[in-house]
């Protein structure tokens, strides 16, 4: 357990509205503006450094005088300064050489979004986007701190750089919500092994709705529209970014989530199967639509469910899909409709699929085997069959699987496939980028709906 300390209630720091950090995006050294009087309070620091910058004519001057970007998008929403017509703009900064203009043109390349907002600061819809954002985030770091209480866990308190001192790249609402849901799935798998009941849709909703999503900005065949990045993680085997396979991070510190999930998987057989589903991985997803894609590593049967209060997304799969046409040349008369909300569903991953696009709270689950997934060794295997209840794929169960994913939808009379088509090399896959917390140790491997 982290050493907790405090810090300011969530939204009461820093916050610039949209419309702010869209004109501070687009300044230019040049940009014209014009201070107020100094504002801050007498004796501070910040009234000593505001005095040093308010005789700037321009943003560079004011950059180059002690402001910071932070100061920019602080002192315009306050309205400290005023941006002037670009009528104003000079042609030459005043006592700045060609090196202090490069300084504080890269100064202004620093210049980010709010943590929330997943499309450009650019995009039209931009303040939409983030508040919608923030509502959700709000409401599961209050639920988060509901459960935490009823549960007994201590919250940690840390900022992501404190975190990341202790070997966790998490922020701390995302730890929080991973520590509470795997604490739940601990509380209900005991409880549902003590009742001799199954877990239920109702259990596993109640888990992932804790559940702290890491940010993922490099799973790029699957962004939907103009969006930087998704509500992703993925749990059980990957293949490290630098060689060699593993278990990821998240697994190894909440194994109760996979294991619940699992147990789930378990407990509700997909129609048809005549024994359980095995799988090396698990992906989790929240409210995203994937855009149409081929799963990269992912050896092909995987199983799919989508959880929360929603209209629409449902998967579309091209079940006669050969892989050899270009996805954006793929009808959509030739792909299946699967509703998601009502039972788990066999597909296969290698095969083009999509996501149609909903309204409220969707968390999808795809349980999948990853290539090579035994390279993992014995004793991450180990772990992830004791303490994360994966059911470890064989060459065997694997067939089996292939054969009912590809067979489900074919008449008995048209059962006749031939020979399977032959498994992409790692090489030749799409391949699957990894969210930034896993660039200093793990790399995912999947690329799933």
């Amino acid at each position: 357990m982290v050493k907790s300390r405090e810090r300011s209630a969530r939204g009461s720091g820093l916050k610039f509205s949209v419309k702010v950090l869209q004109t501070v995006k687009n300044f230019t050294p040049y940009t014209p503006i014009q201070y107020g009087p100094n504002p801050k309070q007498k004796g501070s620091k910040s009234f000593d450094r505001y005095n040093g910058y308010k005789d700037a004519k321009t943003v560079g001057e004011a950059l180059h005088m002690g402001s910071k970007v932070a100061d920019l998008c602080w002192e315009l929403q306050r309205g400290d300064y005023k941006v002037l017509s670009a009528a104003k703009m000079p042609k030459k900064l005043r006592n700045m050489t060609d090196k202090d203009i490069k300084k504080t043109e890269a100064l202004l390349k620093t210049m980010r979004g709010p943590i929330g907002l997943a499309v450009s600061l650019d995009d039209k819809d931009a303040e939409k986007e983030l508040a919608k954002e923030e509502a959700w985030m709000e409401k599961k770091v209050k639920l988060t701190r509901e459960y935490a209480a009823k549960l007994g866990v201590e919250l940690e308190l840390e900022s992501h750089d404190n975190l990341a001192e202790e070997g966790i790249y998490e922020n701390a609402d995302c730890r929080n919500g991973r520590l509470v849901a795997d604490t739940l799935a601990t509380k209900i798998l005991a409880d549902r092994a003590k009742e001799r009941k199954s877990v239920t849709e109702a259990d596993v909703l109640e888990v992932l709705r804790l559940w702290g999503f890491a940010q993922n900005g490099n799973r790029l065949n699957v962004l939907p529209g103009a969006r930087k990045w998704v509500y992703s993680d993925t749990l059980g085997a990957i293949q490290r970014r630098t060689g060699g396979y593993g278990v990821t991070p998240p697994t190894k510190r909440y194994p109760n989530v996979a294991k619940l999930l699992n147990q789930y998987l378990a407990d509700n057989r997909p129609e048809g199967l005549d024994e359980d589903f095995v799988c090396s991985s698990i992906n989790i997803n929240a409210n995203y639509g994937a855009r149409i894609h081929r799963d990269g590593n992912n050896i092909g049967p995987s199983a799919i469910r989508a959880f929360g209060d929603f209209k629409g997304g449902e998967l579309w799969y091209w079940d006669k899909d050969d892989r050899k046409a270009k996805l954006e040349d793929l009808p959509r008369s030739q792909a299946r409709k699967m509703n998601l909300k009502k039972k788990t569903l066999i597909f296969d991953g290698t095969l083009a699929h999509s996501v149609d696009p909903f309204e409220g709270e969707r968390i999808s689950v795809v349980w999948f085997s990853c290539r090579h997934h035994n390279r993992v060794g014995v004793s991450n295997v180990s772990f992830l069959k004791s303490k994360a209840g994966f059911r470890w794929p064989k060459d065997k169960t694997i067939a089996k699987l292939k054969s009912f994913a590809h067979n489900q939808f074919v008449k008995k009379k048209e059962l006749d496939l031939g020979p399977a088509p032959a498994e992409q090399s790692w090489e030749e896959c799409e391949g699957f980028n990894h969210p930034p917390w896993f660039t200093v140790s793990l790399g995912e491997v999947a690329s799933v709906a």
